[in-house]
């Protein structure tokens, strides 16, 4: 019987070994998860602070994105040519008080415009 018990004592002590493991590795990726997430979250706003929202995003830049979600097979639609005409045309006005309104976003959509811009 003693033989065994000893299977069975080194059985629970590596099932132990094998439970504290995966305790710190769960832990370690949680951490790596959260500083990852934190330093993302710091180069958007660093970024977002280095630009305009009015200024059109860089075509080169429109081109990786675009490529990007073709690749992933995400939808990508077709936005107009960011840069102004030669000679601008008059205002448009929608009236007194009045702005032009932008698209709905009830579907919530993630598409590059609402990235982008």
């Amino acid at each position: 019987m003693t033989e065994l018990s000893d299977a069975v004592g080194r059985f629970d002590n590596e099932l132990d070994a094998a439970v504290v493991r995966a305790r710190r590795v769960a832990a370690q990726a949680r951490e790596t998860s959260a500083k990852f997430r934190r330093e993302t979250r710091e180069l958007a706003e660093s970024v977002k602070a280095r630009t305009r929202q009015d200024e059109p995003t860089d075509p080169s830049l429109r081109r990786t994105a675009s490529g990007f979600r073709t690749d992933h097979g995400l939808p990508v639609r077709d936005l107009p040519d960011p840069t102004p005409p030669a000679t601008p045309g008059p205002p448009r006005s929608t009236g007194p008080g009045r702005r032009t309104p932008r698209p709905s976003d009830d579907d919530e959509d993630f598409s590059q415009e609402q990235i982008m811009w």
